[in-house]
């Protein structure tokens, strides 16, 4: 083989082990989004609100949105959406969630698509999930499904959360169902909402919209 024809060879080589090396990048800051997602998902049920705000970025541009119930930007904000027990005002101010509080959170069908800088990401989710919201005179038992598309944002080699938004499709009572009972409101909001976000439950037929273009034509 000539000199040349070796250095040709060569530099393919170099050239395939370089895309290999981005492709597992990829592959791998994926798998670490997917885990940051579930996680909070974990935490939610309990109530670990420490443990879900260092999930997310100390960037300006880091805010939280789930439905109607205003946007919370920057991390102040970000700290007092997850203070459960100023939210559930019947559990009189528990620190934890009580044990017959229940709030399963399954995060199902993500697509997560890490941006070509390997800095940033966006992903689309649903939620389901299984829940009890005690009450003075009875346990309420929940059934329910959202849509996140959030944004990620890798900081020191860490992948956090830097915009969560959530638009709830169903909330309904399990024995009634979400045909009869839909959702039920969730009437906390102590800040704005952004402007131009609208948040539509079934039977809208709304379409979150998609953070991807179609993976087939590229549209």
């Amino acid at each position: 083989m000539k000199s040349e024809d070796s250095a040709a060879e060569l530099e393919k080589l170099f050239k395939t082990v370089a895309k290999m090396e981005t492709r597992l990048t990829m592959l791998e800051d994926i798998e670490a989004i997917k885990k940051l997602h579930r996680a909070y998902g974990y935490y939610l049920e309990h109530w670990q609100d420490d443990e879900i705000v260092e999930l997310f970025s100390h960037n300006p541009d880091v805010s939280v949105e789930i439905n109607a119930t205003g946007l919370y930007k920057g991390w102040e904000a970000i700290k007092a959406s997850y203070r459960f027990a100023d939210h559930y005002t019947a559990y009189e101010g528990a620190k934890k969630a009580p044990p017959d509080y229940l709030h399963i959170l399954m995060p199902i069908a993500g697509i997560v698509d890490v941006d070509p800088d390997g800095k940033t990401a966006k992903g689309r989710w649903y939620g389901f999930f299984l829940g009890a919201m005690p009450r003075p005179r009875k346990v309420r038992a929940l059934i329910g499904a959202t849509i996140w598309e959030n944004e990620y944002i890798k900081e020191d080699g860490t992948w956090k959360f830097l915009k969560l938004f959530a638009n709830d499709i169903i909330c309904s009572p399990l024995d009634e169902g979400w045909v009869k009972t839909p959702y039920l409101v969730n009437t906390r909001k102590t800040v704005a909402p952004s402007p131009n976000v609208h948040f539509q439950h079934y039977p809208s037929g709304y379409i979150f919209p998609y953070h991807y273009k179609n993976p087939v034509t590229g549209k």
